[in-house]
């Protein structure tokens, strides 16, 4: 101690004021890297990390906006699914009943109807029918919109109408209906009627 305090008054009043601010530097500097630099570092990281909190919850706010849409578009769409799959000759027998039904709202007779083996795709199954049909001009074109309009994914894919009395609005009309089944879940096969043979028996041996 007694050889610093002989150090500093052995120099003059410019060299101590040189020797203060050097000591003034080294103390900021040493402030600087053991207590400023890590919390400014930490400081930086504090920011980093709320910089990814608000990115993830714009994120999440975002997909929340969408829920609704989401709710609301499945909810129009829930009606048109097929919920349980059934055999080909169930799932016919549906569709044939729904024809009968619309025909029986609309005061249409049903003359003849003749159903096809359905049809399996990527992303459906179609069944079809042809038909042949009597009523009033009014009714049958009712019974056309009840066909295309109702819930079952059914559709008037082409139709003929011929005049049956030409004083009358009476008309005999022949048309094919498709009806086209989506499920809610990927595409199963469809399912095979117990008694149906397979496409390709095994040769026998």
């Amino acid at each position: 101690m007694n050889e610093i305090n002989k150090f500093i008054a052995g120099l003059n009043d410019k060299q101590k004021k040189l020797l203060v601010i050097a000591v003034v530097i080294v103390i900021v500097a040493l402030f600087d890297r053991l207590l400023i630099g890590p919390t400014m570092s930490r400081l930086s990281a504090i920011e980093d990390d709320i910089a990814k909190e608000e990115a993830t919850i714009k994120q999440d706010i975002r997909f929340l906006g969408y829920k609704d849409r989401i709710i609301k578009e499945s909810s129009e769409i829930n009606p048109y699914l097929t919920k349980n799959m059934s055999t080909d000759e169930e799932m016919i027998a549906a569709f044939l009943k729904k024809i009968e039904s619309l025909a029986a709202q609309t005061k249409v007779t049903l003359i003849k109807v003749n159903p096809a083996p359905g049809e399996q795709d990527a992303e459906y199954w179609k069944y079809q029918a042809d038909l042949e049909c009597s009523g009033n001009l009014g009714d049958v074109i009712s019974f056309m919109h009840a066909v295309n309009s109702d819930t079952n994914l059914m559709k008037v894919d082409k139709f003929n109408f011929s005049a049956k009395k030409s004083d009358t609005d009476e008309i005999k009309a022949t048309m094919t209906i498709e009806k086209i089944v989506v499920t809610a879940k990927p595409m199963p096969h469809k399912a095979d009627d117990a008694n149906t043979p397979p496409a390709n028996p095994p040769a026998s041996s």
